[in-house]
Protein backbone atom coordinates (compact mmCIF):
# COMPACT_ATOMS: atom_id res chain seq x y z
CA UNK A 1 0.00 0.00 0.00
CA UNK A 2 1.31 3.43 -0.93
CA UNK A 3 1.89 6.06 1.78
CA UNK A 4 -0.34 9.10 1.83
CA UNK A 5 1.12 12.57 1.30
CA UNK A 6 0.56 13.30 4.98
CA UNK A 7 2.72 10.34 5.97
CA UNK A 8 5.42 11.39 3.50
CA UNK A 9 5.40 14.89 5.01
CA UNK A 10 6.18 13.71 8.52
CA UNK A 11 8.85 15.60 10.43
CA UNK A 12 11.15 12.64 11.06
CA UNK A 13 14.58 13.99 11.87
CA UNK A 14 13.66 17.64 11.29
CA UNK A 15 13.63 20.05 14.19
CA UNK A 16 11.55 23.16 14.49
CA UNK A 17 13.37 26.29 15.71
CA UNK A 18 13.06 26.75 19.49
CA UNK A 19 10.90 29.85 19.38
CA UNK A 20 8.22 28.00 17.41
CA UNK A 21 7.21 25.95 20.39
CA UNK A 22 5.12 28.98 21.39
CA UNK A 23 1.50 28.38 20.47
CA UNK A 24 0.37 30.94 17.90
CA UNK A 25 -3.15 31.49 16.66
CA UNK A 26 -2.15 31.31 12.99
CA UNK A 27 0.52 31.88 10.39
CA UNK A 28 -0.55 35.43 9.68
CA UNK A 29 0.21 36.40 13.27
CA UNK A 30 3.54 34.57 13.15
CA UNK A 31 4.64 36.31 9.93
CA UNK A 32 3.51 39.72 11.25
CA UNK A 33 5.44 39.17 14.49
CA UNK A 34 8.58 38.15 12.62
CA UNK A 35 8.40 41.08 10.19
CA UNK A 36 7.66 43.60 12.95
CA UNK A 37 10.32 42.17 15.24
CA UNK A 38 14.07 42.61 15.26
CA UNK A 39 15.88 42.11 11.94
CA UNK A 40 17.67 39.07 13.33
CA UNK A 41 14.35 37.29 13.80
CA UNK A 42 13.49 37.64 10.10
CA UNK A 43 16.93 36.38 9.14
CA UNK A 44 16.59 33.45 11.56
CA UNK A 45 13.14 32.38 10.38
CA UNK A 46 13.11 33.25 6.68
CA UNK A 47 16.88 33.24 6.01
CA UNK A 48 16.47 36.68 4.47
CA UNK A 49 16.63 40.19 5.92
CA UNK A 50 13.47 42.30 5.99
CA UNK A 51 14.51 44.62 3.18
CA UNK A 52 15.25 41.74 0.80
CA UNK A 53 12.05 39.95 1.88
CA UNK A 54 9.85 42.97 1.09
CA UNK A 55 11.75 43.66 -2.16
CA UNK A 56 11.18 40.08 -3.31
CA UNK A 57 7.46 40.39 -2.46
CA UNK A 58 7.29 43.59 -4.53
CA UNK A 59 9.06 41.97 -7.49
CA UNK A 60 6.84 38.89 -7.47
CA UNK A 61 3.69 40.98 -7.17
CA UNK A 62 4.84 43.60 -9.69
CA UNK A 63 5.49 40.96 -12.33
CA UNK A 64 2.08 39.42 -11.65
CA UNK A 65 3.57 36.14 -10.49
CA UNK A 66 1.98 36.16 -7.03
CA UNK A 67 -1.14 37.82 -5.71
CA UNK A 68 -2.93 38.10 -2.39
CA UNK A 69 -5.69 35.56 -1.90
CA UNK A 70 -8.76 35.87 0.30
CA UNK A 71 -6.91 34.17 3.15
CA UNK A 72 -3.18 34.49 2.52
CA UNK A 73 -1.19 37.60 1.66
CA UNK A 74 1.89 37.45 -0.56
CA UNK A 75 4.13 37.98 2.48
CA UNK A 76 2.74 34.87 4.15
CA UNK A 77 3.01 32.82 0.95
CA UNK A 78 6.67 33.77 0.62
CA UNK A 79 7.23 33.12 4.33
CA UNK A 80 5.83 29.59 3.98
CA UNK A 81 8.17 28.91 1.05
CA UNK A 82 11.25 30.38 2.72
CA UNK A 83 10.50 28.64 6.01
CA UNK A 84 10.26 25.24 4.32
CA UNK A 85 13.46 25.59 2.30
CA UNK A 86 15.36 27.48 5.00
CA UNK A 87 14.72 24.91 7.72
CA UNK A 88 14.47 21.79 5.54
CA UNK A 89 11.00 21.05 6.88
CA UNK A 90 8.18 18.90 5.57
CA UNK A 91 4.77 20.38 4.88
CA UNK A 92 3.38 18.59 7.95
CA UNK A 93 5.59 20.64 10.30
CA UNK A 94 4.69 23.87 8.52
CA UNK A 95 0.98 23.01 8.69
CA UNK A 96 1.19 23.09 12.48
CA UNK A 97 2.88 26.48 12.53
CA UNK A 98 0.85 28.25 9.87
CA UNK A 99 -2.46 26.49 10.65
CA UNK A 100 -3.35 25.60 7.07
CA UNK A 101 -4.08 22.26 5.44
CA UNK A 102 -1.32 20.33 3.72
CA UNK A 103 -2.98 21.06 0.38
CA UNK A 104 -2.94 24.81 1.06
CA UNK A 105 0.70 24.76 2.18
CA UNK A 106 1.70 22.68 -0.85
CA UNK A 107 -0.23 24.87 -3.30
CA UNK A 108 1.33 28.10 -2.03
CA UNK A 109 4.79 26.54 -1.84
CA UNK A 110 4.51 25.48 -5.49
CA UNK A 111 3.10 28.86 -6.55
CA UNK A 112 6.07 30.66 -4.97
CA UNK A 113 8.53 28.12 -6.38
CA UNK A 114 7.14 28.68 -9.88
CA UNK A 115 7.29 32.45 -9.39
CA UNK A 116 10.92 32.28 -8.21
CA UNK A 117 11.81 30.11 -11.19
CA UNK A 118 10.13 32.62 -13.52
CA UNK A 119 12.32 35.48 -12.27
CA UNK A 120 15.48 33.41 -11.88
CA UNK A 121 16.76 34.28 -15.36
CA UNK A 122 16.48 37.98 -14.48
CA UNK A 123 18.99 37.41 -11.68
CA UNK A 124 21.07 34.49 -12.90
CA UNK A 125 21.95 35.07 -16.52
CA UNK A 126 23.49 32.22 -18.50
CA UNK A 127 25.95 34.66 -20.12
CA UNK A 128 28.64 33.94 -17.54
CA UNK A 129 28.73 30.21 -18.33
Amino acid sequence: MENSDDEKDGVFGNCMPKELSISLTNGTKFVDEVLRGPSDRCLENFRMDKQAFYKLCDILQGKGLLRHTNRIKIEEQLAIFLFIIGHNLRTRAVQELFRYSGETISRHFNNVLNAIMAISLDFFSASWI
